[in-house]
């Protein structure tokens, strides 16, 4: 009878073992997003242009940006130097159409999609420099988005209307990193580039994020593990009552 018992346990037991590789294996099988190296900084994001070595957003369709003509109010969309707002939600701004151009005072149409915000401010002024004697232009863009995905408590799309998005205040906006975050093995997507940050290192305070960027924050092996062992314990449990049960019946 004895026997018999400790057949059905080592079964029990094999089972289980079963059970643990076949997750094991099938969560190795999976595939982890952005696993790609570091390319070069020719594959980057067409959103992106590097200029003297530093880095610059180009304008594209879609952009909403508001554009101040220092002391032309009139000539002044959102101005940055007025009372109006330069809030996307609240203020005043125009967008890029498909084409990218927009329409301005005293221009009309021009366009500036595939320039970086410095080279739209010089076209622009050189626009206005017919009429008006060296003036200040000035663009901002309101609606530069990037991209949290892993773990962070609220992974999302985020909005910043600063043009220097640094890489802690895209993780203060999504609330943080979750305790199965991979500190030092962050990515930074750009277009084709993959850049690794690791947070333990203080250098990564002056990480700049650029608009149209993906960080993702990849899990630790912890995470897997605690989702096998969710997945387990429960058949553990029912094949350990049948074991107790089986068990029993044999000795009455």
């Amino acid at each position: 009878m004895k026997t018999r018992t400790d057949f059905f346990l080592k079964s029990v037991i094999a089972v289980l073992i079963l059970l643990i590789m076949v997750l094991l294996m099938s969560s190795c099988s999976k595939n982890v997003l952005y696993t790609h190296n570091s390319g070069s900084g020719s594959n980057a994001s067409a959103a992106v242009k590097v200029d003297e070595g530093k880095e610059s957003k180009i304008l594209q369709p879609d952009d909403k940006i508001t554009i101040s003509v220092w002391e032309h109010d009139e000539l002044s969309i959102g101005s940055v130097h007025t009372v109006y707002s330069v809030a996307e939600e609240s203020g005043k701004w125009v967008m890029l159409d498909a084409e990218g151009n927009v329409t301005l005072p005293q221009i009309g149409v021009i366009k500036l999609g595939g320039l970086t915000i410095a080279e739209a401010s010089q076209q622009i002024k050189k626009e206005y420099s017919k009429n008006i004697q060296n003036p200040i232009v000035t663009i901002k863009v309101l609606n530069n988005q990037v991209t949290v995905l892993g773990e962070v408590q609220r992974p999302g799309i985020y909005v910043f209307s600063s043009d220097n998005i640094r890489l802690t205040d895209v993780l203060g906006k999504s609330s943080g990193l979750t305790d199965y975050a991979k500190t030092k093995q962050i990515k930074i997507i750009r277009g084709k580039e993959s850049i690794k940050i690791d947070l333990t290192n203080i250098a990564f305070n002056e990480t700049r994020v650029l608009p149209g960027d993906v960080i993702y924050i990849p899990p630790t092996g912890g995470k897997k593990f605690d989702r096998i062992a969710s997945k387990l314990i429960p058949i553990a449990s029912l094949l350990t009552a049948l074991a107790l049960v089986y068990n029993v019946s044999q000795n009455n």
